[in-house]
């Protein structure tokens, strides 16, 4: 998705002259979020959470009118985002507003940004081509919003909505390629939710799913967005991928995730709370000057994969109910 948004923005940015080009896609009746800014050609991908207000500000009336419209511009520097406003600015832009258009000519997707130097102007020729580019940028991200559809089915587990494991096992062989190949390093967490089975058995099993959902919040907020790789490894394990981390770095973690845990009431239904406890083993990646692949860059990461996830379950297995142990 990254690249053709980032083909849609260049085209943009070529139509119109500008070095500076924002994609806004529509959240709710209030906010928008940003799909891809165009600096200098370089795509800038936000996240998914971001939403920015747009009521009261030119964004409102260009999704309301659906007409293409200039207005005084302003960059919300934390984001690199040209910004329309009705006030004054001492910025030496504009934002060129180009609402996309479906096929019944109202707003399907959002608004595109265009940052020009203020003063200047497009030709009717290129506004022309702008305007018959909006059904054609709609068309391509409801294709593209589509296919991360299917690939987050693929990639996400459906109850916790954390990676799945194949997902994990194919990230964590790129990791320890990378890793080895410029001499970095990284964690695994292993997790297990203390006496599962029991809680199944005693509570039902729509109520042991709630604990796995309510677990995989705790672990969602713990890591690090877009960094850390948490997965549902199986039934009550999840194990976490912690890029250039060592084993102490991993071992807070883990510390803070165990405590968040105890500390968290588990409302498996009304009126019933649970308390719930984890074992935690802990592991860094081996150190490359020791590593068989090191000396046979022709061997099969494989085997050092399976080293690596065999010490977190060793230390997972010698680790007592709500304890972490680490593998120095």
């Amino acid at each position: 998705m990254k690249s053709l948004i980032k083909q849609i923005l260049e085209t943009l940015a070529r139509l119109g002259n500008s070095q500076l080009v924002a994609l806004f896609n529509l959240v709710d009746f209030e906010n928008c979020g940003v799909s891809g800014v165009l600096a200098k050609g370089e795509l800038i991908s936000h996240s998914r959470d971001i939403k920015i207000k747009f009521k009261q500000t030119p964004l409102e009336k260009v999704i309301l009118t659906g007409q293409i419209s200039t207005y005084p511009g302003v960059l919300l520097k934390d984001l690199l985002l040209p910004f329309p406003t009705y006030d004054k600015t001492n910025s030496t832009f504009e934002c060129l507003c180009l609402p996309l258009l479906g096929a019944e000519k109202k707003v399907m997707t959002g608004v595109i940004v265009i940052a020009q130097k203020t003063g200047t102007s497009l030709s009717s020729t290129h506004l022309q081509m702008l305007k018959m580019l909006g059904p054609i940028v709609v068309s391509i991200m409801k294709v593209t919003e589509e296919n991360e559809h299917w690939i987050q089915l693929a990639t996400k587990d459906e109850l916790t909505h954390l990676y799945t494991r194949p997902y994990f096992e194919k990230r964590l062989e790129e990791e320890i390629i990378r890793t080895q190949r410029y001499g970095k390093f990284f964690s695994i967490l292993r997790i297990e939710i203390n006496d599962f089975k029991k809680i199944k058995k005693m509570y039902g099993y729509l109520e042991a799913n709630t604990v796995l959902q309510e677990f995989a919040k705790i672990l969602t907020k713990s890591i690090r967005k877009e960094i850390d790789i948490a997965c549902r490894y199986s039934d009550q394990q999840f194990l976490i991928m912690l890029p250039n981390t060592s084993a102490d770095g991993a071992y807070v973690l883990a510390e803070r995730i165990r405590k968040n845990c105890v500390q968290h009431c588990f409302k498996i239904k009304p009126g019933v709370e649970l308390k719930v406890t984890v074992s935690i083993g802990v592991t860094q990646s081996i150190d490359a000057s020791r590593s068989e692949w090191d000396k046979n860059p022709e061997s099969d990461h494989s085997i050092y994969q399976e080293e690596i996830l065999a010490r977190s379950d060793l230390m997972l297995q010698q680790a007592g109910h709500n304890q972490v142990i680490v593998y120095w």
